[in-house]
């Protein structure tokens, strides 16, 4: 068993100590509720009263290009995309998870429309679910099959046009072989989207590096952003179509 002089001394030995200064928190407090909402940065609290007071109050809609808020989704985006492996301008922040994972659902079964099928897991995020159920509606023959973990290659046949997954398991914890599953998914045919909101800001992500082609993610779990915190949307360069890079 560690005792209190071990870990004291392996507290003054933190690379990191020094960070707890960079956040205001309540003397004596010991936070460790990262997962939707992390403490108040201190650099915040001054661009927090800047934009309030002086890039709303005196710019008004000359904020947007003055101060480049038109920008930010774009400047957000590349930001994150050094956490999960991706190259800047892969990445953009906007709207909520669901509505970004019904919007790449929608695209990505739209290339594909002989392979009607949209799979997942029987044990995935309900809302997930519900979104690509919503997704499948709207798109002529299309049908969402639900399948055990453990069925899912068997599950990769001619009629899958896409694959989603949550990188993370909700529940149990659970973590996919993110370039094992979408080598196996690209070798049938079929394009894969991940659900990154329970592994972002938590675990090392190497989208890239493991091939994934689109992906998704909140801002508002372990990125600390809280409630209302907008979430971020990945494409592959790969797999931009039309688009030139810029």
């Amino acid at each position: 068993m560690t005792t209190l002089a071990e870990a004291e001394a392996c507290d003054a030995r933190d690379p990191l100590r020094a960070s707890r200064a960079l956040f205001r928190l309540p003397a004596g407090v010991i936070y460790l509720d990262g997962n939707s909402l992390g403490p108040l940065p201190q650099a915040s609290i001054a661009i927090a009263r800047d934009v309030v007071e002086r890039q709303w109050g005196e710019g008004l809609v000359r904020s947007w290009n003055a101060e480049a808020w038109i920008g930010a989704p774009q400047r957000i985006g590349a930001k994150i995309a050094s956490l999960i492996g991706a190259m800047p301008h892969e990445v953009i922040v906007a709207d909520s998870t669901s509505i970004n994972l019904f919007k790449l659902l929608v695209a990505a079964a739209r290339l594909t429309p002989e392979r009607p099928k949209i799979l997942s897991e029987t044990g995935n995020f309900p809302t997930d679910l519900y979104m690509s159920g919503g997704a499948a509606s709207l798109l002529p023959g299309a049908r969402v099959e639900a399948v055990e973990t453990g069925a899912l290659i068997d599950a990769l046949d001619e009629q899958t046009g896409v694959l989603l997954l949550t990188h993370v398991h909700y529940k149990s914890g659970y973590r996919h072989d993110m370039a094992a599953m979408t080598a196996l998914a690209k070798a049938a045919g079929v394009r894969t989207l991940w659900d990154l909101s329970h592994s972002v800001g938590a675990i090392d992500l190497h989208l890239n590096r493991d091939g994934a082609e689109l992906a998704v993610g909140c801002g508002y779990k372990y990125l600390n952003g809280g409630p209302g915190a907008p979430a971020f949307l990945y494409v592959a360069e790969s797999r931009r179509i039309g688009c030139s890079r810029r």
